[in-house]
């Protein structure tokens, strides 16, 4: 491996645009030129204001949409130019996405909807579950384990949402307001542990939020308004 691989970003983001037909024959652009770099173990905050892109940011980054122009490269891959097939391969293998909605499955327990993503994976049984069991104690689910979700409140779905994202220690970790659902004190047990991991791991994490709170806990604040994103620079 040569210097300049080893130097290369975790996430880079280059000419970003994203925009939809309008109800006349135009175009509404959502996201427009942005560039973004994100290093492994580095995190940086999303603020904005509601509809400004944020979210539509975060599916781009995480290969759920695709944009008008740019580049979006992951461990030096252009996700961008990749098949279907190819960009749920690096999804499974590379990012962990913890979104609004907690898409659970329902016939699943807390523990089973953890391990989904191993199964992508093909990570081994026991590690997977023993390290789902680990993360379940430390959000304050131990037990809970063996509930389904409509047994666990709004606020334990996110946590267990925020372990699924977390159980393939992901390269990149794409965060959309993950506290929203919680109390006080269980949104700092989790932004204690999403930093946490963030460092140990060496995980890039990029969060979407409106808590100036949780902004001035990551590395930077990077501000998206119409289209366009500004560096604030270190919290």
């Amino acid at each position: 491996m040569t210097e300049s691989q080893v130097a290369a970003p975790l996430l880079a983001v280059n000419g970003l645009c994203k925009s939809y037909p309008d109800a006349g024959e135009g175009e509404t652009t959502v996201l427009s030129g942005i560039d973004l770099t994100l290093d492994a173990g580095t995190s940086a905050a999303v603020v904005g204001p509601s509809g400004c892109g944020k979210t539509t940011l975060l599916n781009i980054l995480g290969t759920l949409d695709t944009p008008t122009a740019g580049s979006v490269q992951i461990a030096g891959r252009d996700t961008t130019a990749l098949t279907e097939h190819e960009r749920a391969q690096v999804r499974a293998r590379k990012i962990g996405f913890v979104f609004q909605e907690h898409h659970l499955l329902p016939q699943c327990t807390a523990l089973e909807n953890t391990l989904l993503p191993t199964l992508a994976k093909g990570a081994p049984r026991e590690g997977a579950s023993q390290r789902a069991a680990e993360l379940l104690k430390r959000v304050g689910l131990n037990d809970r384990m063996n509930y389904r979700p409509d047994q666990l409140s709004g606020g334990q779905r996110q946590r267990v949402s925020i372990v699924r994202a977390l159980i393939n220690k992901p390269s990149l970790l794409l965060v959309d307001e993950p506290t929203g659902a919680l109390d006080g004190k269980t949104a700092d047990q989790i932004m204690d542990l999403l930093i946490e991991l963030n460092t140990a791991e060496q995980t890039a994490m990029l969060m979407v939020t409106h808590a100036p709170a949780l902004a001035a806990r990551l590395g930077r604040t990077l501000t998206l308004d119409q289209g366009r994103l500004v560096d604030k620079g270190a919290a």
